[in-house]
């Protein structure tokens, strides 16, 4: 497979490198859960060679990015969409439409399957306005490679994390999900993954859908914690996140 000897080969040169490089940053236009609507829906996006790549579009996002310079001024866009709750496709289909409309830009969207086509197309976003693809297992023209990680979320759908390697470094996506698959652990705790953006929608409460701080703590150890990046937020308990040694994501 051409995307794990892509990654076995960056990782080689990652680990020859002196290891002060800084880690490939998401940045987040909302980090709340979709019962915590007050810190906006849970989305990220970083731009790489005047790509823009977006991670969902929930129901706040399309306000957010509208604001931003990004979308202006990258050539392409891409949206993956990790699962099909409201809050992570709320304002997809406006933000396809204004892209296309006003911006004269044609979006690419990444999703599991074309279910999203049939919801865009009654929003009034036919599929002609925008391109579509399943595979998120690609080769970008700027050397960036994505793949989807199935995860436990949702019992009625596919959701997925994203599994991202640039040609610095391999970060981990994990969207909404209530456990953290062992081969992304295993990783991770090998150098071979150098971030986590994981799910931490509650301080204690067990749940089969979403993570909390609790499970968190028993999967990474307090030394490795700096490097795990905790969204999806639930409640307000920012400060016991930090205390715990992990990182909290904060809207741009």
């Amino acid at each position: 497979d051409y995307f794990w000897r892509h990654r076995w080969r960056q990782q080689r040169l990652i680990i020859s490198r002196r290891g002060d490089s800084k880690p490939m940053e998401l940045h987040f236009t909302g980090t709340g859960a979709a019962y915590y609507p007050r810190l906006g829906s849970n989305a990220a996006f970083f731009v790489k060679n005047n790509h823009l790549f977006m991670i969902d579009c929930g129901e706040s996002t399309f306000r957010k990015m509208e604001a931003r310079d990004e979308i202006r001024t990258c050539d392409k866009i891409t949206v993956f969409i990790t699962h099909l709750h409201a809050d992570h496709i709320g304002s997809l289909g406006s933000f396809a439409s204004y892209c296309l409309s006003v911006l004269q830009k044609r979006i690419t969207v990444i999703a599991q399957d074309d279910t999203v086509v049939e919801i865009l197309k009654l929003m009034g976003v036919p599929a002609d306005m925008y391109d579509f693809t399943t595979d998120y297992t690609q080769t970008f023209e700027d050397g960036l490679h994505v793949e989807a990680v199935p995860v436990k979320h949702a019992s009625d759908m596919k959701c997925c994390g994203l599994l991202i390697c640039d040609e610095e470094e391999t970060t981990y996506f994990s969207a909404d999900a209530s456990e953290l698959p062992n081969n992304i652990l295993q990783e991770f705790k090998q150098g071979k993954i150098q971030t986590i953006y994981h799910d931490c929608t509650f301080l204690t409460k067990e749940s089969p859908s979403h993570c909390s701080l609790k499970r968190l703590c028993e999967y990474f150890l307090p030394e490795i914690r700096s490097r795990v990046y905790c969204m999806h937020f639930g409640g307000d308990f920012e400060n016991q996140i930090k205390a715990a040694g992990f990182q909290t994501v904060t809207s741009v």
